[in-house]
């Protein structure tokens, strides 16, 4: 169930309420007025905690720290690589021929 925060437009009372998305606009009353939906960033990550790079010991401390890190010592996280183009196979005039050749000589022997 989404998490509300909501405040009174009043008395700047702040609450947090849980409510189905069905059940939306059904939030609490104070001061004799329905309370307002109170808007705030959501899923903000903090950054990188610290940490001692395995590579050369020094510590990496921000999240910027860590992006030149990986790229000046030629590091890629897990998750993160690209990933190679798919090689897509076209077979040579004569490799379709010969291809066709043997599915025709097992089709004639199949027969018989």
């Amino acid at each position: 169930m989404p998490t509300y925060d909501i405040i009174c437009k009043k008395c700047s009372k702040e609450d947090e309420i849980f409510r189905r998305l069905a059940d939306f606009a059904d939030r609490p009353v104070c001061c004799g007025e329905v309370m307002a939906i109170k808007l705030s960033p959501v899923n903000i990550q903090p950054d990188n905690t610290c940490y001692r790079s395995q590579v050369t010991g020094e510590m990496i401390t921000s999240r910027d720290k860590h992006r030149k890190h990986l790229k000046t010592h030629g590091l890629i996280e897990v998750g993160n690589e690209k990933m190679p183009e798919p090689k897509t196979y076209v077979p040579s005039n004569k490799e379709k021929y010969e291809l066709r050749r043997e599915i025709a000589q097992k089709l004639d022997a199949a027969r018989t």
